[in-house]
């Protein structure tokens, strides 16, 4: 748990659920084609104590978007240690995990590869462990497949990133948070996370992986550009100060994103086009929360991300 553990394919399927009500498991990824102009957003979180999925799943190509946030009825997997819930499953093939999706005017069938080993950056300790993931780890990869959006017919070759948490999981601990994910390939990827907690405890890390090789941030500084909703962004800025005494920044700047939430915690995730400050690009998700009150609200306005579910035109 934390700090460069590795995990292997043995944890890549669901495993037994805890007894603990707030107990879950999820799976998470995020995608971009920038060739086809194609991205995604998906997560499958099984509440097994609950019998409900939290399920987000989101497309969009230069023309629309579509959006499916909403908590369902727990479903069986197709295989013995899968994840479903509405369209979507996900499941383990010979060693590389598979996301197919079937919605209105939606279909997806995308493998996935590693860049590097199932690894958990996250600290040992703290709120934003024991809280929210105590079991945890990320990868990023080459993404490829098919994607159809009403109608429109894509082969996918791009990149991604993913992650897998299981254990109890309080949603009612997270205020705000700040998590950038991504990569330009496999000679680096990146990653940081700001999580201010309910305990106003605060944890800010980073890393890079250069050609498969893990190297800490002692110091991350992460800067979004906010709109006047005041939950959503333009893009943002990422500054990593590394244990080996280099250092790296990131300018991300939003292509689309998808307000989603769970347990009454509302977020977004945003696709970003990066450029790294040697002038290398790539992509990222650029996902934050702010909600230093506690509040419950229904959000009302989302100036640069998809709001509602089923399809819309992006503009």
């Amino acid at each position: 748990m934390g700090g460069g553990l590795r995990y292997t394919s043995e944890d890549e399927g669901n495993h037994t659920p805890g007894s603990d009500p707030w107990w879950q498991e999820s799976v998470f990824l995020h995608w971009f084609d920038p060739a086809a102009g194609v991205g995604g957003v998906h997560r499958i979180g099984q509440e097994v104590p609950q019998d409900t999925s939290a399920l987000c799943c989101f497309v969009f190509d230069r023309e629309a978007r579509y959006r499916r946030v909403e908590r369902v009825p727990l479903l069986a997997p197709d295989t013995p240690r899968g994840f479903r819930a509405g369209g979507s499953t996900w499941d383990v093939e010979d060693g590389r995990p598979r996301l197919r999706v079937k919605e209105d005017g939606l279909a997806l069938d995308l493998v996935m590869e590693n860049f590097y080993d199932l690894t958990d950056f996250f600290p040992s300790g703290g709120s934003m462990v024991e809280d929210f993931a105590k079991h945890h780890y990320e990868t990023s990869g080459r993404v490829r497949g098919t994607a159809v959006l009403q109608g429109r017919s894509y082969e996918i070759d791009g990149l991604c990133h993913r992650d897998h948490s299981w254990g109890p999981r309080r949603w009612d601990q997270l205020l705000s948070h700040r998590w950038v994910s991504g990569t330009i390939g496999p000679e680096l990827s990146f990653g940081s996370m700001a999580w201010h907690a309910a305990d106003n405890s605060v944890v800010q890390i980073g890393y890079v992986v250069r050609d498969g090789e893990l190297v800490l941030a002692t110091n991350v500084d992460v800067l979004a550009y906010m709109e006047v909703d005041a939950l959503t962004h333009r893009g943002g800025e990422v500054y990593w100060t590394l244990a080996d005494g280099s250092s790296l920044s990131a300018r991300c700047t939003v292509v689309d994103g998808v307000v989603t939430g769970n347990h009454g915690v509302v977020w977004v995730d945003s696709l970003c086009e990066v450029i790294l400050d040697d002038g290398r690009t790539g992509y990222c998700d650029f996902e934050l929360s702010t909600n230093p009150r506690a509040g419950t609200r229904d959000i009302g306005l989302a100036v640069r991300a998809a709001l509602h579910n089923g399809w819309s035109t992006r503009t």
